[in-house]
C-alpha cells in the first residue's frame, strides 16, 4: 500500500500579496530616508542638539533686552567665578552656562 505522493511546486504568492511587499519595502526605505535626512540636516528652525548655539557663545550678542542682558551678566559670571575658583571642572562649566543661557532665556523671553 504505497501512498500516491504527488511532487507539486510551491504555490506563487497571490499578487495582492507582492503589492502590499512592495509597499512596506518602500515605505521602510522612505522612513530610513527621512531618519538619514532629519539627523543630517535637521528640522527648519530646530536645533537638534541642546544647546549647540549656546556653546558657540552666541548668547553674548546683544539681544535688545535689558533684562535679559542682565540675567545673562549675573548668572553667567556666577559661572565664570566658580570656573575661576574651581568649583566646577571645564566639563561641568559647559552644562552649568548652558542651564544659566537656557534659564534666562526663559525667564525673559524676547518682546514680540
Amino acid at each position: 500500500m504505497a501512498q500516491d505522493v504527488r511532487t507539486t511546486s510551491p504555490s506563487r504568492p497571490h499578487p495582492d500579496h507582492l503589492t502590499a511587499r512592495i509597499a512596506a519595502f518602500a515605505l521602510a526605505l522612505g522612513g530610513l530616508a527621512l531618519m538619514g535626512w532629519i539627523g543630517f540636516f535637521g528640522f527648519a528652525g530646530v536645533a537638534l542638539t541642546p544647546f549647540a548655539d549656546i556653546v558657540a557663545g552666541s548668547e553674548t550678542t546683544a539681544s535688545g533686552n535689558p533684562a535679559l542682558e542682565a540675567c545673562l551678566a549675573e548668572r553667567v559670571g556666577a559661572v565664570d567665578a566658580m570656573r575661576r575658583d574651581g568649583v566646577v571642572s571645564d566639563a561641568q562649566y559647559d552644562t552649568f552656562r548652558a542651564r544659566a543661557v537656557s534659564y534666562c532665556r526663559a525667564e525673559n523671553p524676547p518682546p514680540l
